[in-house]
């Protein structure tokens, strides 16, 4: 077995971890990236939805070979069939091919200096005094600094002491790729309810005008067989073709408590970074992951490895991102709290008032805090929540 030494060691080739790779290369670091699959982006467990904003925001191109659609709004269905839309006038997400997208990233990474070695699965780390040892399947590693991006199943983050996401808000989740169904291609499809994905929602994205990415994730029931329910209904008398299928894990329980030791930062899933009212994470894990490839390659010019200085990497995510997921992670346990029928009742208070307006105008797919906010103020709709607002 051989043994390789580095300055930064990134564990996953996800979207975090390359944008951590991307930011600590740019900053003339040597930077190593281990994927334990034998392709970067796949498999594929995410819907591939993002908001132009944010993507702009990691700088991060909105017109490249891995948009697949444009999408301009979105139709949300309550159980009764209730329905309202929030639109802009212009595209405000796009619906990316991930394995291309991380592919792209993984360039961007690659031309700054970066290197990554795929098929290299860590099974373990320690931490020393002045380096960190990996050990993966193929050799053993040691680094000043370890980034852990290894998604939900993070074996690090449990080997370094500390405390994991609570399974509980761990939500499975199913997804298939259709062709041949009848959908509009500016919009996206939100249904909720407890017969369509209890505890969550199911989703239908438009990739064109005659396919779409369909999935749903639940709390407490076989997500596969429930999408197949939905699927039936929901493009009944259509005849599709299946074109991919694929499961995953569904994130809702907002960031761990603490995500750094000694010369270890946690980011992305891993992390817990990700919206608890979505479960969409490449956009904030992302953000996340460029301060974490910043304060990276600072500790290692400074040779600073320490708690006290690693620290400034969950204050700095912290100043950016806490109040948007404490108020997302807030509204993510008012909305499992709620009955069909309060959810019916929501509804027909955003109809009646123009709330979906309000959404329009003011809403943003990642800083959700604002809108979140703007509804509560609404008299009508906090008389509605006060019971549950204690929870």
């Amino acid at each position: 077995m051989s043994f390789e030494e580095r300055q930064i060691l990134v564990v996953g080739a996800g979207p975090s971890g390359l944008i951590v790779a991307k930011e600590a290369a740019r900053r003339g670091m040597d930077v190593l990236v281990v994927e334990e699959d034998s392709e970067i982006g796949v498999p594929c467990h995410c819907a591939g939805l993002l908001s132009l904003k944010g993507l702009e925001r990691l700088n991060i191109s909105t017109d490249g070979p891995y948009v697949q659609n444009m999408i301009q709004g979105a139709f949300f269905y309550s159980p009764s069939g209730l329905s309202f839309k929030v639109e802009r006038q212009s595209p405000v997400a796009c619906v990316v091919d991930r394995s291309i997208f991380d592919k792209h990233l993984a360039s961007q990474a690659i031309r700054l200096g970066a290197e990554i070695k795929l098929n290299n699965r860590v099974l373990g780390i320690r931490l020393e005094k002045n380096y960190v040892v990996v050990k993966s399947e193929n050799e053993i590693l040691k680094a000043s600094m370890i980034i852990d991006a290894e998604g939900v199943s993070s074996r690090i983050v449990k080997a370094s002491g500390l405390k994991p996401m609570n399974p509980s808000h761990l939500l499975p989740g199913f997804q298939m790729d259709l062709y041949g169904v009848d959908v509009n291609p500016n919009y996206v499809e939100v249904h909720v309810g407890s017969k369509v994905a209890p505890g969550f929602f199911a989703w239908v994205i438009p990739l064109s005008s005659n396919s779409a990415r369909v999935g749903l994730a639940c709390r407490k029931a076989n997500p596969k067989e429930l999408l197949r329910r939905f699927v039936e209904r929901r493009f009944k008398g259509e005849e599709y073709k299946l074109l991919t299928s694929r499961s995953g894990i569904i994130v809702t329980s907002g960031p761990i408590e603490k995500t750094f030791v000694n010369r270890l930062l946690i980011v992305g899933d891993a992390a817990g970074q990700v919206k608890p009212t979505t479960g969409g994470g490449v956009i904030l894990g992302g953000l996340c992951g460029t301060i974490a490839g910043k304060i990276a390659a600072e500790a290692v010019n400074l040779r600073k490895f320490d708690e006290n200085f690693l620290r400034l990497y969950e204050e700095s995510w912290r100043r950016e991102l806490g109040r948007e997921f404490k108020y997302m992670l807030w509204a993510r346990r008012i909305l499992n709290a709620l009955s069909d029928h309060m959810i019916d009742k929501g509804f027909e208070l955003i109809i009646k008032e123009g709330l979906h307006e309000t959404i329009s105008y003011k809403g943003d797919m990642d800083f959700q805090s604002s809108v979140i906010l703007e509804l509560l103020r609404r008299r009508r709709i906090l008389r509605m929540l006060i019971p549950l607002l204690r929870l």
